[in-house]
């Protein structure tokens, strides 16, 4: 029969063996963000764009929203410049980001459950000088079993924009293969009184893409639609995936307008 101590002493062994099994099993290589601590980064990643979009008063500019990025930098001791690397590192590592990021989404759904957080289907807060109107869920994909390989959109504000808004549509793409010639489509459309403003756009290569739509500044803008398509014709067999989607809307005549306009130019 073992004795106390013997028991001890056997329980720790046994929790040190698991704890390196645990280790053993990450696939991420030395510098880049293991699965396990990635998934909780993500959670409270999702849970910080959360936060900004449900309280636009107080995250009004780039620096407030940075310090709140940085918190949870802080709160997992890692730094930005880690986080990039290891998304590079997920990116080029499709199946094991999938699995991360759909852990992710299932803690992100428990702590908003617990929290009793309604998402909204309308755009609230629709003239603030700055903010996301995204309200539909910021990760898709397009794989040969969906029902439909398009994105569809209908962003209508709980009061019409602002006159002259100018709207930033952003998403990451993830599982483009080199040769598509226009795997991904997106139209964004906004409508003012009996005018729509139009901008195309095809997507041919992995990362971070943006979509400037200025609308006219004599009218207000009744909503902001459109769509994503996958042309799953070029590869039916593939899966393309979209995450970190957005829709900022900015004031016409603000400063952070000035900003955009200035990046604009420079690029």
């Amino acid at each position: 029969m073992l004795k106390y101590k013997d028991n001890v002493f056997f329980v720790l062994g046994l929790f040190s063996l698991l704890f390196l099994f645990m280790v053993a099993c990450s696939r991420a290589p030395k510098g880049i963000i293991s699965e396990k601590k990635m998934q909780n980064l993500l959670t409270d990643m999702h849970l910080a764009d959360a936060i900004i979009s449900s309280d636009p008063s107080n995250f009004h500019n780039d620096e407030e929203k940075k310090a709140l990025y940085q918190s949870v930098y802080d709160k997992h001791r890692v730094t930005e410049d880690v986080y990039d690397s290891s998304l590079v590192w997920y990116g080029k590592n499709l199946d094991v980001y999938m699995q991360v990021y759909n852990m992710a989404l299932t803690d992100v759904k428990k702590k908003i459950e617990e929290l009793g957080v309604i998402e909204p289907e309308k755009v609230l807060y629709a003239n603030e000088d700055t903010v996301d109107i995204w309200s539909i869920d910021k990760y898709y994909e397009f794989r040969l079993s969906s029902l439909s390989n398009s994105l569809i959109f209908n962003l209508i504000p709980d009061e019409e924009f602002s006159h002259g808004s100018i709207f930033v549509f952003g998403l990451r793409v993830m599982g483009l293969m080199s040769g598509m010639q226009s795997p991904v489509e997106v139209h964004l459309h906004a409508e003012q009184n009996d005018t729509t403003i139009v901008v195309k756009n095809n997507i041919t290569s992995n990362g971070y893409h943006e979509m400037i739509l200025r609308t006219l500044a004599i009218h207000r803008v009744r909503r902001v639609y459109g769509y994503v398509r996958f042309n799953e014709s070029t590869v039916p067999y593939h899966t393309i995936y979209l995450n970190d989607i957005s829709m900022m809307k900015y004031r016409y005549g603000t400063e952070a307008v000035v900003r955009l306009d200035s990046v604009t130019i420079n690029n």
